[in-house]
């Protein structure tokens, strides 16, 4: 069964400055437009969350009225219902290139046999579990093929075993050190290593900075599918008018599991209410709002420190 499109939505609040609910937002310098699903969050919450991420300051006031209406307006949505999401995927050609690239050693540490299943899943019945999705980020990702009228053609966006946004490196001689930087959030050290040349000659030193397997993961616990991740490839696919995306599908041993504790997560209480936040949301200009955050970049700094110690 081929899954057909069933919505196109383009979502450009962003690029214009007309005050109203869910109109365009000017974004400020060194700030970027992220569409955010503030309307589950109390007060509080959401003030912490904005605080937390950066959102500028003269925005805050009216994104807190703003969360006031979008949440009424969320507590007047149907329930929540999986129903019929997941789909098979039967394409031989998907199938084999899914199959190569999570056979690849990184893919399959982090994959291993037996523990997923490649499937195609409805856009609109995931479970959001992060709030907030940078938009012009997700738009300058995915390439020039991607049809929503062959769902096959998101295969390579949504399996890809690597990141396509380049990494910047800097070398601070008088330092000693070295920092790699990128927009990408979740490049990190992955190994260490350390060598010698011949008996007596100087140690080497080096390391390994990449990003983990670049694969959208759906989580499936008590019933419910949560996107883990690929937050930034939907939203593409889903602008670019993708009703269903090919995925890997886990189960989770549990929802901690899938949102960790903090304010960048959804909770409990909001991802198991009758209505939780859902990932169609992002696309709805009555849902998400498009708030400006302070611009950042991940940054990885290496520094070798030099001390003495006391003998034993």
């Amino acid at each position: 069964m081929t899954p057909q499109t069933t919505f196109r939505v383009t979502d450009r609040r962003h690029t214009a400055g007309v005050a109203g609910p869910g109109a365009p937002r000017d974004i400020p310098p060194g700030y970027r437009p992220h569409a955010m699903l503030l309307g589950p969050l109390n007060e509080d919450q959401t003030r912490a969350f904005l605080l937390e991420k950066g959102a500028a300051p003269d925005a805050i006031d009216d994104l807190m009225r703003e969360r006031a209406r979008t949440s009424s307006r969320m507590r007047a949505l149907p329930a929540y219902s999986p129903a019929e999401a997941v789909l098979p995927l039967q394409d031989a050609q998907a199938i084999a290139e899914i199959a190569r690239i999570m056979e690849l050693p990184e893919c399959k540490a982090a994959f291993p046999p037996g523990s997923w299943t490649a499937q195609f899943v409805e856009i609109g019945k995931l479970i959001a579990v992060q709030p907030s999705i940078d938009v012009r980020y997700a738009e300058i990702i995915g390439a020039a093929g991607l049809d929503p009228e062959n769902p096959i053609s998101a295969v390579p966006l949504c399996f890809a075993h690597k990141h396509g946004l380049p990494f910047h490196v800097s070398l601070d001689q008088p330092q000693k050190s070295v920092s790699i930087s990128g927009i990408h959030p979740a490049f990190e050290v992955l190994s260490l290593r350390c060598t010698q040349q011949q008996n007596d000659g100087p140690l080497i030193v080096s390391f390994m900075v990449a990003a983990p397997p670049n694969i959208v993961v759906v989580l499936r616990w008590s019933g419910r599918l949560f996107l883990s991740n690929g937050y930034h490839r939907i939203y593409r696919l889903m602008q670019a008018g993708f009703s269903h995306v090919p995925c890997v599908v886990r189960e989770a041993p549990s929802l901690a599991h899938i949102a960790p504790y903090g304010p960048t997560f959804f909770q409990e209480p909001v991802l198991m209410a009758p209505r939780p936040p859902l990932f169609g949301d992002f696309a709805d200009p009555e849902l998400a709002l498009i708030v400006p955050l302070r611009a950042t970049r991940r940054v990885i700094r290496i520094r070798p420190d030099e001390y003495f110690v006391a003998s034993p």
